[in-house]
């Protein structure tokens, strides 16, 4: 299979060449690779090529392993405990290596090619966290000790790894042959720049499929496989299409969905892990998996200089999450998704974009996935899709493999729109917060004849005014007019003309804009978010199933203190303390709904429900097992008010409580009537 290879090169001539070299060597023995690759070194200065075999036997948490590069300084390295180096040689000499403890160890320099075995069994808690080494499953993560960490620099990686029959593997790049051997099964990869090294093996079936020259993989367990494996295959393949259309062709010649007994969802180069139980969620494939697919262009393609800030995140959040809703029909509602998700983000943790790194933290990922798509969508409006796309092509062929930071996106956009992008960078990039919008002085005037709409736009903010493209639209009985109003100050006049009387005026109907969207109902993002939220356990027990529903510890509260001054509040107990608890301080009864007449206060076997007019989220069940239930899932539900579980375990109702007014709507009645211009 030839290996697609993104040029480090500018020039065509030495792309082919280098191209060529690489393709050879992939197939070569680790012997007969040395001459190849230190010519693609002499002509590319990358470092020669590194070959890497692995042996895994998850049964025994046993692993051996082989490495063969340059090391002309030595090194220093780490490895687990209960692994060890078994023997060091340079070309075919002895090559010294110490053990200087606490899993440290120090080769010596090597003039030529060395070559470094080791072997052992890890540990039931060895390494860190996200390593594993088991029959339901295994990941191997990059500089986690499990190899000698020696590369100082990217450069090309050929990979092997052998199971038992029983048990496939992934590796880092694209996948060179797969087969079987009289000792169980063998993968060969093939990277053609990096400095990291991931690998996963699980006892995956296999389903292939050929797409514009990417063999698409899914891995999954027999039961899953039969149950979802042609779903995934079929969902990859239409994503992969759509993404190659808009991007170009796939950074790697394969690609591989897999599952993993973790609960995680994450992508490297050349194959996605994605959690064994949320593969038979219905929404995953249309939501996870393209995410993870796009990840193959940003952040597993082209790398992230993560010093300068985290933008792969944003981008792969709107080019595939954004991009599927767009297809649907669905991207307004979906922006109307983040804006309120951003509004509940409690005061002092609003960071700047360009402080997002990556992490679980809430808030922060919120920015960095959300907040950084709003900018990306603003952008494309900005400058066209044509431009857009361009400068995403021209991004991917200048960068593929190589670490990239916000300066690099920047330079792209900018060249493709043909003007300085850095005043737009720098408000969205590296400011903290967004504008509030308002319309003051709305008027019907009527200047010789004609009727003109005016009126001004305001933006407030700490950090106001932002570079705004504001969308006014203007309901008439014959449709709508549209005014795409520029605004670089806090206050901006306008003036629409029209050819008949308006029914309404709206700004930035389909929330194309990343602003504060005004008054929102109560919803439980609010205590998921704040770091001052206090605990009331009516029931003392039950302060960890407190904990398990916002995923952190609380600190508690007593019951019987007042609300003055309150912070927002999780409170939890059985059907009739929190109901108690609920009239003893005041607070009214949850509203009820039209089309779900049971008062929302004891429907079902157990409930959730934010206070309309306070941040407070009451959780109450009838039995500690309900209880419980609800608590687990309730994270997964951050844009709603309340939630309702049955008796079976089943969402019986979730919904949100209604928004209030639009500020940013201004409907005209029947009678009113233009003034006179000057």
């Amino acid at each position: 299979m030839p290996y697609r290879l993104k040029p480090l090169s500018t020039g065509r001539a030495m792309a082919r060449l280098a191209s060529a070299l690489l393709a050879a060597s992939a197939w070569a023995t680790p012997a007969a690779a040395s001459s190849p690759a230190e010519g693609a070194e002499a002509l590319s200065g990358e470092p020669a090529e590194r070959h890497l075999s692995l042996r895994l036997d998850p049964a025994g948490r046993t692993l051996a392993g082989e490495l063969i590069q340059a090391l002309p300084r030595g090194g220093q390295f780490r490895l687990l405990p209960g692994l060890e180096v078994e023997t060091a040689r340079c070309d075919d000499a002895p090559l010294a290596v110490a053990h200087e403890g606490e899993g440290l160890w120090r080769v010596a320099p090597c003039p030529g090619q060395a070559t470094l075995s080791w072997s052992g069994r890890l540990g039931e808690g060895a390494g860190e966290r996200s390593l594993r080494l088991t029959e339901a499953g295994s990941l191997l993560p990059t500089r986690a000790g499990w190899y000698p960490h020696l590369a100082e620099r990217a450069g090309p990686l050929v990979v092997e790894v052998e199971t038992p029959a029983s048990q496939r593997a992934v590796a880092s790049g694209s996948l060179v042959e797969e087969r079987t051997t009289a000792e169980g099964r063998l993968a060969r990869f093939h990277h053609p720049h990096t400095l990291a090294l991931e690998v996963a093996a699980g006892p995956w079936q296999r389903r292939e499929r050929e797409v514009n020259g990417v063999t698409l993989r899914v891995l999954f367990p027999e039961a899953l496989d039969a149950a979802f494996g042609a779903t995934y295959l079929e969902r990859a393949t239409a994503h992969l299409q759509a993404f190659e259309q808009r991007l170009g062709d796939f950074p790697f010649t394969s690609f591989s969905i897999a599952a993993s007994p973790a609960p995680v969802g994450v992508a490297f180069p050349g194959f996605t892990l994605l959690g064994e139980r949320v593969i038979p969620l219905p929404f995953i494939p249309e939501t996870s998996l393209p995410h993870e697919i796009m990840h193959a262009w940003w952040g597993a393609g082209v790398l992230v200089e993560y010093a300068d800030g985290n933008w792969a995140e944003a981008l792969t959040t709107y080019l595939a999450d954004h991009a599927v809703a767009e297809a649907a029909g669905e991207d307004a509602e979906l922006r109307r998704g983040w804006l309120r998700d951003l509004a509940a983000l409690p005061p002092g943790q609003e960071d700047r974009l360009r402080d997002f790194r990556g992490g679980q933290d809430p808030a922060g990922r919120l920015i960095g996935y959300q907040h950084g798509a709003l900018l990306f969508h603003m952008l494309r409006k900005r400058l066209g899709d044509d431009a857009f796309d361009a400068a995403l092509r021209e991004l991917a062929d200048a960068w593929m493999h190589r670490r990239a930071d916000w300066q690099a996106l920047e330079a792209a956009f900018g060249a493709a729109a043909e003007e300085d992008l850095a005043p737009f960078f720098s408000a969205w990039r590296d400011r903290s917060s967004r504008p509030d919008l308002a319309l003051e002085g709305v008027r019907l005037e009527d200047e010789s004849g004609t009727l003109w709409l005016r009126g001004e736009l305001v933006q407030r903010g700490d950090n106001a005014p932002w570079p705004l493209a504001v969308a006014l639209v203007v309901e008439t009985a014959s449709g709508p007019v549209t005014l795409n109003q520029d605004m670089e100050s806090e206050r901006q006049p306008f003036g629409i003309p029209l050819g008949e009387r308006p029914l309404a005026l709206e700004v930035d109907p389909d929330a194309d804009l990343a602003r504060h969207p005004g008054t929102q109902p109560s919803l439980l993002r609010r205590l998921l978010l704040d770091t001052d939220a206090r605990l009331v356990a009516l029931t003392p027990a039950l302060e960890p199933l407190a904990e398990r529903a916002l995923a952190r510890r609380l600190e508690t509260r007593p019951a019987e203190a007042g609300l003055d001054d309150a912070p927002p509040l999780l409170v939890v107990g059985s059907t009739e303390q929190v109901a108690e608890w609920r009239r003893s301080q005041g607070l009214t009864a949850p509203p009820r709904d039209a089309l779900e007449p049971e008062a929302l206060e004891t429907a079902g076997r157990a409930r959730f429900w934010m206070h309309p007019d306070h941040p407070i989220g009451l959780l109450s069940g009838d039995d500690v097992d309900s209880l419980a239930l609800l608590a687990a899932r309730l994270r997964h539900h951050g844009q709603r008010s309340h939630l309702v579980l049955d008796a079976d375990g089943e969402t019986r109702r979730a919904g949100t409580w209604p928004a209030g007014e639009n500020p940013l709507r201004v409907v005209f009645p029947e009678d009113s009537g233009p003034r006179s211009g000057r």
